[in-house]
């Protein structure tokens, strides 16, 4: 709560008194956790802006996200997108199915359109991309980052 409220401290003083806060402002002037920059990345994934999604993916390493972290992040994400699209094909209830905490409702509308951005062999595909990508990185067999960009660039075509 005290990151929100001094994000809001941030704004309103670059807006000065009687000021406008586009949301432009806010992209250029608040930090954003992993999680949410996450969102944006499949957002891009969804709509198939592949310049988009590794612009996200690079500015997350140009501000020093660890990449397995990123690797992870994604690939939790997904998993919550897959399960988002099982429960509105089987008419189950998202929030049970995502295990989500009272506070953290507002994120299925977000999870119910990333799910439409995808078939579900599409997610299918995807998550067993990143864990074939997370094995094969800790045998060395292939670079994290190279890794991550061609599987955003696969998925984006």
């Amino acid at each position: 709560m005290q990151d929100l409220i001094n994000e809001i401290r941030k704004l309103i003083e670059y807006a000065g008194e009687n000021g406008k806060i586009e949301k432009e402002d806010v992209d250029k002037l608040c930090i954003k956790k992993l999680e949410s920059v996450i969102f944006d990345l499949t957002d891009n994934l969804g709509k198939k802006d592949i310049k988009k999604a590794l612009e996200v993916l690079r500015n997350l390493i140009f501000e020093k996200e660890p990449l397995q972290k990123i690797l992870i992040t994604l690939y939790n994400h997904f998993k919550k997108i897959y399960l988002t699209k099982i429960a509105l094909k089987y008419n189950k209830d998202i929030i049970e199915s995502l295990n989500l905490k009272p506070n953290q409702t507002f994120l299925v509308n977000k999870y119910k359109t990333q799910a439409r951005y995808f078939k579900g062999k599409e997610l299918d595909d995807i998550l067993q991309s990143l864990r074939d990508l997370d094995y094969q990185y800790k045998i060395g067999l292939i670079d994290l980052e190279i890794g991550l960009e061609s599987i955003l660039c696969a998925y984006c075509s």
